[in-house]
């Protein structure tokens, strides 16, 4: 027999005439909650500054500067097919003329397990990194900046820092250099790993994770097959309209998601199309960090949830399942997200009998040219359902400023939807 998952009793959703008013009173309590998170907690929060070095080719101007910062023992995190290319090669040899030894861990795969962290955690104390470079998308990223939350909270295992600001201390020195314009990992605070053993993908999420050093290198994506174009593209697009839609907008996120969204309109398709388009490629790798600041500041909703409960699962690449599930979780917004949407469609110029449908159409055809299918089709099985939902809402809920409030018997309509 196939093994079907059970949910906590605790959190099964009332079939009864009593389910309207259970919730207004869960849409009161998570308003609520993200009002004393986002109102009074967030401003005491400090967001370390960061370097920024942008521009074709700034990877080779790392190694002079980890000698100027002291540094002798770098660990770095990058993919097997990075490491061949000819712009990862020049920086190696830089780094080993400038007399850094050379100490790689390439065994990283994507959705990052909890086993592999550990792993690579136990290699970089033992080489005695004081410096971590991570050199690849969302996933690389993500497992240094996990890493690096080991190293500096040795007495901590990573289930124990999961959920929000659970980690203390932060590595004294972490690189982050993205390779594909996506993720905006190199941006934010958290880092999203999974357990294998529980099928569990989870985030850990404090400013001590924010990486100290941006290296923005478009070189660095002329590589990239049109199939990553297409998801990290998305998923940037994602990013950066969860934020947009949330009641946690503030001036800077809303300003760094607009402009996100206004660059990946104007690129994603010339990217995809022609990735040695110079400007299709700046376009997104900024776009893509742009995305990454105004989701640490206003957070993501329900298309991340869901999507974080199906990569748990079946690991589906995340990219890849915002994509798919974004237009069908805006669709459920309906009139909740139709004002910003609206807006949207206007400084876009997107055509459209309606405004409030317009951005979703247009989000559809987008998925259409990229190759990206409607829906999950049978990888998503009946016997899961009621576990996806409730991993998804159970993430969501309270903390996420959506602009509609989704109970688990909605969600997992949703799913359905996306099973067909």
């Amino acid at each position: 027999m196939e093994e079907k998952k059970e949910v906590p009793l605790g959190h099964l959703a009332p079939d009864c005439a009593f389910l309207m008013i259970m919730n207004v009173f869960e849409t009161a309590y998570c308003r609520l909650y993200q009002f004393f998170l986002n109102r009074i907690a967030m401003p005491f929060l400090r967001f370390p500054k960061r370097e920024v070095f942008q521009g074709n080719s700034s990877l080779l101007d790392v190694p002079l500067f980890l000698k100027k910062k002291g540094i002798e023992k770098p660990f770095i995190f990058v993919s097997k097919s990075v490491s061949k290319t000819p712009h990862y090669q020049r920086f190696v040899s830089l780094l080993m003329e400038n007399g850094f030894p050379l100490t790689e861990f390439k065994r990283i795969r994507e959705n990052p397990e909890t086993p592999l962290i550990e792993k690579a955690a136990e290699e970089a104390r033992e080489k005695g990194a004081d410096a971590l470079i991570a050199i690849g998308g969302g996933s690389i990223i993500d497992t240094a900046k996990a890493v690096g939350a080991m190293l500096a909270n040795p007495k901590k295992g990573l289930l124990k820092m999961r959920g929000l600001l659970k980690v203390r201390k932060r590595f004294p020195m972490l690189l982050a250099i993205p390779t594909t314009a996506g993720s905006g990992s190199e941006a934010t605070i958290a880092s999203v790993v999974t357990d294998p053993s529980k099928k569990d993908k989870f985030a850990i999420n404090s400013p001590k994770l924010l990486p100290q050093v941006v290296v923005l290198d478009d070189e660095l994506l002329r590589s990239l097959p049109p199939r990553i174009i297409a998801n990290t593209g998305m998923d940037a697009l994602t990013h950066a309209l969860e934020a947009y839609l949330g009641h946690a907008l503030t001036k800077e996120s809303k300003e760094a998601a607009l402009e996100s969204i206004l660059l990946i309109h104007a690129s994603l398709l010339p990217f995809y199309r022609n990735p040695n388009d110079d400007v299709a490629r700046e376009n997104m790798l900024k776009a893509s960090y742009l995305a990454g600041i105004s989701f640490t500041h206003s957070y993501v909703g329900y298309v991340h949830a869901l999507a974080h409960s199906l990569g748990g699962e079946y690991d589906i690449p995340h990219g890849y399942a915002n994509a798919v599930i974004l237009p069908h979780v805006l669709r459920k917004y309906g009139k909740k997200a139709s004002k910003k949407l609206s807006y949207l469609v206007e400084i876009l110029n997107l055509d459209g009998q309606k405004k409030e449908t317009a951005f979703i159409e247009y989000i559809e055809k987008l998925k259409e040219e990229l190759g990206i299918p409607k829906t999950f089709g049978s990888i998503i099985q009946e016997k899961d359902l009621h576990y996806l939902s409730w991993h998804a809402s159970k993430e969501a809920n309270p903390l996420y400023p959506v602009p509609k409030e989704m109970n688990r018997k909605e969600l997992e309509k949703i799913l359905k939807e996306l099973s067909l």
